[in-house]
């Protein structure tokens, strides 16, 4: 063995020396496919630590904006779990029920990328029912039926964001107003239909922070969640479509609200003039209806 190889032996016994708690420490500021495809391959001592169920307390597995390409077989990841563990068909649905065995059950954050499996669903909301934040992405119309029954699981939930509103949102209001004494929170992007806002009202009096920018959000709807939801403390209502950031009764009504942020919002959404020159038809206007 030469003095290189000798020195990145030491090195790496030494650090496979360290007390366990500083090795997770260590772990927790790394991301999490290192922790779960490198970490455990250095070492026993390095193996044991990435194990420990703290560090996987909080998956976000949305990946940034190339959420679905980060577990396509062809992914820096994949490729990873197939080099070092020989892996031969890497799947979003496997790499999930790693991330959930190693939680052990303790798992407080979760952010799922798009494209779920119906089993996906079925597994975090058996086996992380402790889940206090939660993100999923715009679910298939079978799954948005069940997502009532689904939330129902998450007692300690205290954060749900839902990347399209779903049809089934007046029940799952109903049901995490009934079963999440602690929820306070709630992001949601789509149209916000009188029925929403209605249960935003009736099922969620207590909510702290609502997000609701880039909505379709009618004036009408935007009143009732205000004069419904006597806590906030924070409303967003950026660039939505339905209402105009001027709008002086909005202001009037939800005086009472720490911080109101309605930048950019519209009562109708103009066509770019550049987008419609040459058009021979007199179209001023439409309403963007997400």
């Amino acid at each position: 063995m030469d003095t290189g190889e000798e020195e990145a032996a030491a090195a790496v016994a030494r650090w496979g020396d360290m007390d366990a708690d500083c090795l997770v420490e260590i772990f927790r500021r790394l991301p999490l496919d290192d922790v779960a495809a490198a970490a455990p391959l250095v070492c026993r001592s390095w193996r044991a630590a990435a194990r420990d169920a703290s560090l996987w307390r909080a998956l976000d597995l949305r990946g940034g904006g190339g959420a679905a390409a980060r577990f396509m077989p062809w992914s820096p990841l994949a490729a990873a779990f197939a080099a070092r563990y020989g892996v031969r068909r890497f799947t979003f649905a496997g790499y999930l029920r790693l991330c959930v065995a190693r939680a052990a059950g303790r798992a407080a954050e979760l952010a799922l990328p798009p494209l779920l499996g119906a089993p996906d669903l079925d597994l975090v909301s058996l086996r992380c029912t402790e889940l206090r934040r939660v993100a999923l992405p715009a679910l298939s119309a079978a799954d948005d039926a069940r997502l009532p029954g689904l939330v129902a699981r998450w007692r300690r939930l205290e954060h749900l964001e839902l990347e399209h509103r779903p049809a089934s949102f007046p029940a799952t209001a109903a049901r995490v107003g009934a079963g999440c004494p602690g929820f306070s929170s709630l992001k949601m992007a789509g149209a916000i239909r009188d029925v929403d806002a209605a249960a935003m009202a009736a099922s969620l009096p207590r909510l702290k922070r609502l997000c609701l920018d880039g909505c379709y959000l009618p004036r009408h709807e935007l009143l009732a969640v205000i004069h419904g939801c006597l806590e906030l403390e924070s409303l967003s209502a950026k660039h939505c479509v339905g209402f105009d950031e001027g709008d002086e009764e909005v202001a009037r009504e939800a005086a009472m609200i720490g911080r109101l942020e309605v930048g950019g919002s519209r009562l109708v959404d103009k066509f770019d003039q550049r987008d419609v020159d040459g058009l021979d038809d007199d179209t001023s206007s439409y309403v963007d209806v997400m």
